[in-house]
C-alpha cells in the first residue's frame, strides 16, 4: 500500500494569497497567514483528528470565507440603505459536510 503524501501546509497557503490576490511579505498577507492558522486549527478541533491535505484543503476555504468576512465579525444579519446581508454563523455547513468522513468519534467506556 502505498504511503500518502505528508501535507503540505505551505503549498496550501500559497494557494491561498493566489485566491485571494494578496501579495507574499506585505501586512495583508501576515493577516491571512494568521486567519489560516485558525482555520486549520478550527477545522483540526472539529475532525479530532490530526493533519492531513483534505483537512488543510477545508481550512483554505474556511479561511477565505474568514477573510471575506472581516469587519463584520459578530454579527448575524446587517441591513444598510434597503440591502439586507444575513451571516452564517459558526463552522459553514459546507465546511462541515466536507469534513465529516475525517471526524474522529468520541467514545464513552460503561
Amino acid at each position: 500500500m502505498a504511503k500518502p503524501s505528508p501535507p503540505d501546509k505551505a503549498g496550501q497557503l500559497t494557494r491561498l494569497y493566489t485566491r485571494l490576490g494578496v501579495k507574499k511579505d506585505t501586512p495583508d498577507a501576515a493577516v491571512v497567514d494568521d486567519i489560516f492558522d485558525d482555520a486549520v486549527q478550527t477545522c483540526l478541533d472539529y475532525t479530532r483528528s490530526s493533519l492531513s491535505t483534505p483537512i488543510l484543503i477545508q481550512a483554505k476555504r474556511l479561511a477565505i470565507i474568514m477573510y471575506n468576512e472581516q469587519g463584520t465579525e459578530g454579527e448575524a444579519s446587517r441591513s444598510e440603505g434597503g440591502v439586507s446581508q444575513s451571516f452564517e454563523l459558526g463552522l459553514p455547513n459546507i465546511i462541515k459536510t466536507a469534513l465529516a468522513p475525517y471526524r474522529v468519534a468520541k467514545t464513552r467506556r460503561f
